[in-house]
């Protein structure tokens, strides 16, 4: 009897330690060692953004308009091309080729009586307008490119009704309009110059 009741009371330790075990399996949330739950999501990190670089335009370099008809090119160009002729004129009154709206910066007219001569007017006027007339030139004869010497469109004209060796030429960039009639006379290493001077 004694036996059996000592056999009986096993048998009942014993599920009552498996059914505390089972209980302990069943509740899945209990973490008794403290350490993060498997399940937990793991920290996210944004990447920063690499900076793109910012491209560097170049500026523009200003025109700087002359003011004085004495003082265009270097000297020695300047005595070469109009040394010998009078200044006699600030070139107003003159109707040359023009982008719609130019303004008259600087006029120059030289001249050795009817043997030489050389006219001058530099004008500004709207950068559309510059270009337009200058797209206009070789419908009218003139002979126009993109001239490395004066880093500005070039157009030149030779007219065969004058009885003179005449050339009239124009150097168009951005705002800038430079209109140089010459007869009997070399100009163009002093309109080189002039363009050196306006544009650097």
């Amino acid at each position: 009897m004694t036996r059996t009741r000592t056999h009986t009371l096993s048998v009942l330790v014993l599920a009552g330690v498996l059914a505390v075990g089972l209980a302990g399996c069943a509740g899945g949330s209990a973490n008794p060692s403290g350490s993060p739950s498997a399940s937990a999501s793991p920290t996210q990190t944004t990447p920063t953004p690499t900076p793109t670089p910012t491209e560097t335009v170049p500026p523009v370099t200003p025109a700087t308009l002359p003011t004085d008809c004495n003082a265009l090119a270097t000297d020695a160009t300047r005595q070469e091309t109009v040394g010998d002729m009078t200044l006699q004129g600030d070139g107003t009154g003159f109707v040359r080729p023009a982008p719609e709206g130019a303004q008259l910066a600087l006029g120059c007219d030289w001249i050795i009586e009817e043997v030489a001569g050389v006219l001058l007017l530099i004008s500004t006027a709207d950068p559309a307008a510059v270009t337009a007339t200058a797209d206009a030139l070789p419908a009218q004869g003139w002979t126009c490119g993109v001239s490395d010497d004066f880093g500005a469109t070039f157009c030149s004209i030779n007219p065969t009704d004058s009885g003179m060796d005449e050339e009239d030429m124009v150097v168009a960039r951005d705002d800038v309009w430079i209109y140089i009639e010459t007869y009997n006379t070399n100009a163009r290493a002093f309109l080189s110059e002039i363009a050196q001077q306006i544009w650097g």
